[in-house]
Formats: C-alpha cells, structure tokens, sequence
C-alpha cells in the first residue's frame, strides 16, 4: 500500500498532538492518548496489541529495516501509519536522539482511576511522589515483571510521560496502573481499602522474608528525599532491605525490585 506525501509542516494536526502528548500530564489527559517512541517502543506497543491512534515515521528510513517491517505491522492492525519528513520529527518527539518512529497509544480508561487496583487481591506497588519519570517506569517495569497486580502513582511522575514509557520497556502496555494528582488524595482510598500496607524504610524495618506477602498487599514506596507521610507509615508494617550499611540507601527502583522479587519469591505465593 503506498504511504502517503511525508508531512513538512508542524502546523498539522498529527504534528500538533505529537508535540502535545510530550508536553505534560494535562494534554495527555485532554487527548486520551500517550506518546510510544523509537522503533522498540513501537514494537512493544504492537507486541502487547496496544490500541494504538496512529503511527509516525521518519520518510527517509521507511524504505528499510526496522522501519519497513514496523510499517507493514501497523497497516496489517489498521493503524494510520503517516511518514514524517525525518528533520520535523527529530524536532517534534520528546526523545534526545531522533527516535524514526513515534506512535499515540490510547490511555487506560483507569488512568485517574485507582479503585479498581486497590481492590486487588495480590499486591498492588504505590509509587508515592516519586518526581523521577525514570524511577516509576523502572518500578513498573519490575512490578510487571515480578507479578503484581498494578500500580499506583500517587502524585509525582507521571506513568504514561515519554521517559517514564521508555523506562517501563513495554511493561506499561501490560502493567494495570493508575495516578492521582497528589499523594494526599489516595490516603483516604488507602484507609478505606482495608488492604496490608507493607512501607519500605531506610532503616529499622522488618527483613523482607519476615513480612507476609500474600493477598491484599499495598506495598509502599515513597521518594528518596520525602519519604512516605508519617500518617501513612505508622500505619503500614515496616520494611528494610538488609545492606553492609556503606551507603544511606537504595534508589526507589532497585529497592523496589528487590522487595517485588522477595514477594514473588515468598513460600506462600
């Protein structure tokens, strides 16, 4: 099937909504939609049979691999595939290098929503304030991977942002997630859920293999600067990851994909 004429101008529509969805969590929400970028992302979209609106290429690569095989994938799904002059793309996309690829992705309709993670019978990850788009990819990332049933960013980064999709590798198409604006709006959901709250601490918390994982476990993860609120830690079973003590503490992902691995590897999982 021929492409259509590449697009030269970033007054068109397509070019608009590309440079919104990488502008921040307002425009997301406004469009429905979140940005996928570079031939990987793609991939992993369509991997996953994301929903996707419409897939942007740079004009000069379309021609050859990886592109060639994204464009014939995309037609095959019914995606609107539209070729970009390759200039205007590298200046619209959010990503440093120039990506070749950009596709929109339809956001979950539980986007704002955390109700329905909360009422998870596994444990479900709370990403508290956590201003690093990197870190809540990451942390969705090994929630995925070590079986969670979601998570939720209560405040802070956004899960759908463009660096926090490249961190996620794929697992945002697969992962339940969900956000509030601020943390302080998911401390009454939290109290009302009924869940086990399991809050990980620098220091003076229970080992990992003394906490019971199983069912309905929230385990809570808050910033590396802030914390977690005191109101919510004093609820919540303290948790520490055991280290020779060298250093102050773990960054938010690695501590959580330790803690999500010790949970996945519990007996009574």
């Amino acid at each position: 099937m021929p492409l259509p004429a590449p697009l030269t101008s970033a007054s068109h529509p397509l070019a608009r909504q590309l440079r919104a969805l990488g502008r921040g969590v307002r425009e997301r929400r406004e469009e429905g939609l979140f940005l996928v970028e570079g031939p990987r992302g793609l991939e992993e979209a369509l991997d996953a049979g994301a929903p996707l609106a419409w897939a942007l290429f740079a004009a000069g690569r379309t021609g050859r691999p990886p592109l060639d095989g994204l464009i014939a994938r995309c037609l095959s799904a019914g995606v609107p595939v539209q070729p970009v002059q390759d200039a205007l793309l590298e200046r619209l996309a959010p990503a440093e290098h120039g990506p070749g690829a950009a596709a929109a992705c339809a956001l979950p309709a539980m986007a704002d929503a955390p109700g329905p993670l909360l009422a998870a019978r596994r444990l479900v990850v709370v990403a508290w304030e956590i201003q690093n788009p990197g870190s809540v990819g990451a942390l969705v990332r090994s929630a995925a991977a070590f079986g969670a049933a979601g998570l939720v960013a209560a405040g802070g980064a956004d899960p759908w942002g463009p660096k926090a999709v490249r961190a996620s590798a794929g697992a945002i198409h697969r992962l339940p997630c969900a956000r509030t604006e601020h943390g302080a709006a998911l401390l009454e959901p939290l109290a009302a859920a009924g869940r086990r709250l399991v809050a990980a601490v620098a220091r003076g918390g229970a080992a990992p293999a003394a906490v019971d994982w199983s069912g309905p476990v929230t385990l809570l993860l808050g910033s590396e600067v802030a914390g977690l609120p005191p109101e919510l830690e004093a609820r919540a079973q303290r948790v520490t990851i055991p280290t020779t003590g060298t250093v102050e503490s773990l960054s938010v992902p690695i501590a959580g994909s330790i803690l999500l691995h010790a949970a996945f590897a519990a007996p009574d999982q």
